[in-house]
């Protein structure tokens, strides 16, 4: 499946940032998987200052209060020293909302808690370049919007092979030149452009409010293609039941009919399909981002006994809000298809949900992040070793919850399938406010390489251009788990979207990175175009 990217809907503060629901529901039960180095692993800071005023049991207050509810407790280095007072206050005033029956600390005495143990300021973020130079050439190359309407503002791309009018879905073949489809934010567009014809222009597909993610198929099997959309509903954030999940029905013409199949939820981030029943249609599965009173994972059983009347029956999978991603697979072999689900905000953690028949899912916690306020951005379901089974690839680079710090615990990562349903986390490398990553073989090796995208806007991250920060990166795998740093970009950190495709059917693969906040160009995508060896 091409074009995985990472939806718009975390351009949120992250549930009460690290504290999240307020310190009564932090967590600090459970052991930790395995996991990169991050700031609670460096050296112990020096504190600022010794009180004696504190409780003896301090520590063991703060870890046992935050442990009663819906997250693991963060550690001191999780914020630098002069930023701790404000996350305390505002994880308070979470807690007195909350409904919480428990006895708290002092809020001045979990203040100097944090305030003692906390470094001065973050260390930097391990970046080191490439020890060999990037052996292909890359070449940039853009196209203007459509005219009309806003600036883009593209919150997901991929390439597909869309058939020309009258040309059904079971006639399309590898040689239909690939398209790209584009989610337009701003605009509320779906928009396609075909890089190899000989004039290439972006045009309107079809529009749908807030496009965050879209797929393409033929959901109801006549032969035409059709695009399912997960809506937000609202580009802002927001608790209100405003999501949606669109089907765009395609016509013989090219044009497409529009059906709601699922409303009055909150701000949807994913959509897959799959026949998860067995029964010969495709059922949906819903990743319902929401905001902090609304977000969930749903199951959408397909009645639909007449298509121009789409019949599916919502039920509930997971009540956690902050989904972000549910790419579908067989991840167990058993023959029917199970989904993974990226949950952010305050949980950061990936979830198996495993078929077990009849619409009914078995949950299976892949991984969990070490703290509340790791980021988590995206992830893609993708062999990564080349051992025949099913990895993830998994980015956390979520930057806009306040303050707007360099967060040196950003990074792609990705998790081993070790067989059985364990997985091993390993580091491919940090990187601050990585948004999304895709892995495909660009350099033409047996096993795949990464490439990365970075979003720290221009009025969070003034200082952005001056510090070269990376905005797009090859990482190439040299062999298994094996990463050296090739920085494509700095500096235009604008992106939330990439992916990789043969655009120009030259047998390379090309790289197409979206560009979501940009002021200083209203292209959609820059595709950097594969020339080949050096």
């Amino acid at each position: 499946m091409p074009g995985f990217i990472r939806p718009w809907p975390l351009l949120i503060p992250v549930l009460c940032v690290v504290i999240g629901g307020g310190l009564g529901c932090l967590s600090g039960c459970g052991q930790r998987a395995a996991q990169p180095p991050s700031p609670s692993e460096g050296p112990a800071p020096t504190p600022a200052t010794t009180n004696t005023n504190l409780p003896e049991d301090i520590e063991n207050q703060v870890h046992n209060f935050c442990g009663v509810a819906c997250h693991r407790y963060p550690a001191p280095d999780t914020f630098p020293r002069k930023h701790w007072r404000a996350e305390v206050e505002r994880g308070f005033r979470f807690f007195d909302q909350s409904g919480y029956a428990l006895n708290p600390p002092k809020l001045a005495d979990v203040v100097r808690y944090y305030e003692e143990r906390a470094p001065e300021e973050y260390p930097p973020a391990n970046t080191p370049p490439a020890t060999k130079p990037l052996g292909i050439a890359l070449a940039p190359i853009s196209y203007p919007p459509p005219p009309g309407g806003p600036r883009p503002m593209i919150s997901h791309v991929q390439a597909i092979r869309l058939p020309r009018s009258g040309l059904r879905a079971a006639e399309v073949t590898d040689q239909e030149p690939l398209s790209l489809l584009a989610c337009d934010m701003s605009g509320g567009r779906l928009l396609v452009l075909r890089p190899g014809d000989p004039n290439p222009a972006w045009r309107e597909l079809a529009r749908v409010p807030s496009p965050a993610h879209a797929e393409v198929l033929d959901l109801d099997g006549d032969g035409w293609l059709d695009i399912l959309v997960a809506d937000l509903g609202s580009f802002a954030p927001t608790d209100r039941r405003c999501g949606s999940v669109v089907w765009l029905r395609g016509r013989k013409d090219g044009s497409f009919q529009t059906h709601t199949l699922l409303k009055n939820v909150g701000r949807v981030a994913d959509v897959q399909a799959a026949d998860f029943r067995g029964t010969g249609k495709r059922d949906l599965v819903v990743g319902v981002f929401g905001l902090h009173t609304t977000g969930e994972v749903l199951f959408l059983e397909n009645r639909t006994t007449d298509w121009d009347a789409p019949q599916f029956v919502p039920h509930l999978v997971d009540n956690r809000h902050g989904t972000i991603h549910v790419p579908i697979t067989d991840l167990n072999g058993d023959g029917r298809p199970d989904f993974v689900a990226l949950i952010g905000q305050e949980h950061e953690t990936v979830v198996a949900f495993l078929n077990e028949g009849g619409g009914r899912f078995g949950k299976k916690t892949l991984y969990t992040a070490p703290h509340p306020g790791w980021g988590s951005s995206g992830i893609q379901l993708v062999d990564m070793n080349g051992d025949g089974r099913i990895d993830v690839l998994y980015t956390n680079g979520d930057i806009l919850d306040e303050p707007y710090l360099w967060k040196p615990y950003h990074g792609v990562q990705w998790l081993e399938n070790k067989g059985d349903l364990r997985f091993e986390h390993h580091r491919i490398a940090d990187m601050y406010g990585v948004h999304h990553a895709v892995a495909a073989p660009v350099t033409g090796k047996q096993w795949p390489d990464v490439v990365a995208v970075s979003f720290l806007p221009g009025d969070k991250f003034p200082d952005r251009v001056e510090r070269r920060a990376d905005a797009v990166v090859l990482f190439e795998q040299t062999a298994p788990g094996r990463f050296e740093r090739h920085t494509l970009a700095t500096g235009s950190c604008d992106a939330v979207v990439c992916a990789v495709a043969d655009l120009y059917r030259t047998g390379r693969l090309d790289i197409v990175v979206g560009n979501f906040s940009s002021m200083t160009t209203d292209h959609p995508v820059t595709i950097w175009k594969n020339l080949g060896k050096k």
